[in-house]
């Protein structure tokens, strides 16, 4: 018989998250206390109750922690057993659809568990509607397992956008059949019993190279990350694992820009407001204290804009501040909140503390991560939590609506990159990186009236590293790479990862890109989109607010990935999208509709970019910090980077190179990371 154990948390570390494994060979000898120690791996997701459930005929067990949001009585308690007993279901997310889709279970006679929270309900579907039909009519941000006891499978499943995260794999002791494991992080797959996956080299390139790991590769060999929009089934008898794509992003774009907007730039822009608001609206249901991240930017202004629309009296706003103004947007954002009428609360990051931050950031991630944002994102989260349980965020607009650079630019650049030789191009390459960053702000800072709206901003050295970076691309694959790229030939610095393999490895990714850039600049734009939604967005930016959020018992929304904005967003005619200078039309419009006009400044500046001042942390109260983990020796000592290498990068970030600090970074965070976790080049997979 199955066994089932529920108790409360006894101490408030920081959200919700489960784990589990399917072991046929017996290789888990003792599974209740393998089931703790993968629950305590993603402790930090669930501070306010704990369950497993175990089920020895199968082989299964499964673990979970809960954050209590809505429904914080024992009712909602996890591993939830459906009404019919068919189903077991550890869940993390939230649907905000779950009222409606209560009610029309409730009228079709459907039993839903007595908790009045969306676990519930999400139980009921799977015993109405088995979980491929349940998955397109769920609305919300979700990973979940879920054991099916009639069919002896066990199915894994992921939100359309990647909000929520959820891994799986095969944990190999090298003595016999593997043990197929699972969970919201990579931590609780790895604290499975007899754990001795080899570390992935392409994923350490693929973090020096453009700061995450991406797609479904992980930092593990034999462990995977679901894709967005996908759901997993194992059976559990012959150990088959079978995958789909229930929700496809590009088929959805396709038929919602078929479909188009028969209408006026007018209703167009009331149709708009209705869909944000309505976004938020839906975002706004806890039984916990709820705030918003608020930088200046458009995109949170917007959300704080449409909470306030939505009734919220008072709303709780929270942005991170640095010392160094070309990084520091607490003006915008302090004016923002001060015009809606928000209690507004400004986290600065005192040197002093960056050190520690620092180490945080490393620690707070599952694998190597080196998005140096993530460092305001954890502060201003932490910040957050001290007196809200949710955030609202702006996550996504960018994606959605065409607000990078690269969106305005890319068509362009790609007809210039092939009307100019490469080797004039790389010339000039040459000669920018030469300058430094300093030298660029310098020198750009008296023309700033006549430039293009792209350099009258901050951050103009580390633009002009971009782009270099840019100048030397070959074809339009390597122009898109270009755009996120950090280190472009991340093989030469890992000790064990030949130049060719990395390169093999780049090339069957391009080769896999389900669709060559077109020809035409809108089809250009649409495809510079689509990759920013389906890899940029989920491997990157909701990696970075969901582990950083959870990493204290905070839980981010992002209303700007409701499934009808994004809908909404591939029918806006190509024409209404951008004025060729400024992309995000209807968000700028909206923004300006709803700040007084002292403040339609806010909605028309160039995008800062969330970024942070590095090079000079680097220099200054990260210089012990970086010069002990980069030390040649100790990074030789470990055995998988090049000492000398990543230690000369740190010494040309000092002399002002910005592509170097971020380069520099990004060997601290892989080092770091890798010596936390106890791996050196013996346990590195040979390419």
């Amino acid at each position: 018989m199955p066994t089932a154990r529920h108790g409360g948390a006894t101490s408030m570390e920081p959200m919700c998250g489960f784990a589990g494994f399917v072991d046929h060979a017996d290789r888990i000898r003792d599974p209740a206390a393998a089931l703790r120690a993968m629950s305590a791996a993603v402790a930090h997701r669930g501070p306010d109750g704990e369950g497993t459930w175990l089920e020895p005929r199968l082989g299964v067990g499964i673990a979970h922690r809960r954050l209590a949001i809505i429904d914080r009585t024992e009712a909602a308690a996890q591993p939830m057993r459906s009404a019919s007993g068919r189903w077991v279901l550890a869940y993390n997310g939230e649907l905000w659809n779950h009222g409606d889709l209560r009610a029309d279970l409730e009228r079709s006679g459907v039993e839903v568990p007595r908790s009045s929270g969306d676990t519930a309900v999400l139980c009921a579907m799977l015993d109405a509607h088995g979980l491929e039909g349940a998955l397109p009519a769920l609305d919300g941000m979700f990973a979940f397992a879920a054991l099916d006891l009639h069919e002896r499978s066990l199915w894994l499943a992921r939100d359309r956008f990647g909000v929520k995260p959820c891994f799986w794999g095969h944990a190999v002791d090298g003595a016999g059949v593997p043990t197929f494991v699972f969970g919201s992080e990579l931590r609780a797959l790895t604290a499975c019993p007899g754990f001795r996956n080899r570390l992935s080299p392409f994923a350490v390139a693929s973090v020096l190279a453009r700061l995450s790991v991406r797609g479904e590769q992980t930092a593990w060999e034999g462990l995977q990350s679901l894709l967005p929009g996908h759901a997993l089934r194992l059976e559990l008898g012959s150990g088959r694992v079978t995958r789909h794509e229930w929700f496809s992003l590009r088929a959805e774009a396709a038929a919602a820009r078929r479909e188009g907007f028969h209408g006026d730039r007018a209703e167009m822009a009331r149709a708009f407001d209705g869909l944000l608001d309505s976004a938020v609206r839906r975002r706004l249901g806890s039984d916990v204290p709820l705030g918003a991240f608020l930088s200046g930017g458009i995109d949170s202004s917007a959300v704080v804009a449409a909470m306030r629309h939505a009734g919220v009296a008072r709303v709780r706003t929270f942005t991170a501040g640095f010392e160094d103004p070309r990084y520091d947007e607490r003006a915008h954002a302090r004016a923002v909140a001060e015009a809606l009428g928000c209690e507004h609360h400004e986290v600065m990051v005192p040197d002093a503390e960056l050190p520690a931050l620092a180490e945080d950031a490393v620690a707070c991630f599952d694998q190597p991560f080196a998005d140096s944002s993530a460092i305001a994102t954890l502060a201003v989260s932490r910040a957050a939590r001290g007196s809200v349980g949710v955030a609202l965020s702006g996550e996504g607009g960018d994606e959605l609506f065409g607000g990078y650079e690269r969106h305005l630019r890319g068509f362009q650049l790609s007809r210039w990159l092939r009307a100019v030789p490469l080797f004039a191009r790389v010339r000039i390459a040459d000669a920018i990186e030469m300058v430094g960053g300093d030298g660029w702000e310098r020198a750009l800072r008296p023309l700033e009236p006549t430039l293009p709206a792209a350099l009258r901003r901050s951050q103009r050295g580390r633009l002009m590293h971009k782009v270099a970076l840019v100048l030397r691309a070959r074809d339009d694959e390597d122009l898109w790479r270009s755009f996120f790229a950090v280190w472009p030939d991340p093989a030469s610095v890992i000790t064990q990862l030949p130049s060719d393999s990395w390169a093999a490895t780049v090339s069957r990714e391009s080769r896999a890109m389900p669709r060559r850039f077109p020809a035409d600049e809108e089809g250009f734009f649409d495809e510079l989109l689509l990759r920013d939604q389906s890899i940029y967005l989920p491997d990157d930016l909701l990696v970075k607010l969901d582990r950083c959020s959870m990493e204290c018992g905070l839980e981010a929304r992002e209303p700007m990935l409701d499934v009808r904005l994004f809908r909404f967003a591939w029918r806006i005619p190509p024409a209404w999208r951008t004025d060729g200078t400024v992309g995000k039309l209807l968000l700028r419009d909206s923004l300006r509709r709803r700040l007084p006009p002292a403040l339609h400044a806010i909605p028309d500046r160039p995008k800062q970019g969330f970024g942070v001042p590095m090079r000079a942390w680097l220099s200054g109260p990260l210089a012990e910090w970086a010069d002990g983990i980069l030390d040649p020796r100790r990074v030789d000592a470990q055995g998988i980077l090049d000492g000398r290498a990543v230690h000369a990068r740190l010494q040309r970030a000092r002399a002002g190179d910005e592509g170097a600090a971020q380069q520099a970074w990004a060997a601290c965070v892989v080092s770091r990371w890798c010596e936390r976790e106890g791996v050196d080049g013996s346990r590195v997979a040979r390419p």
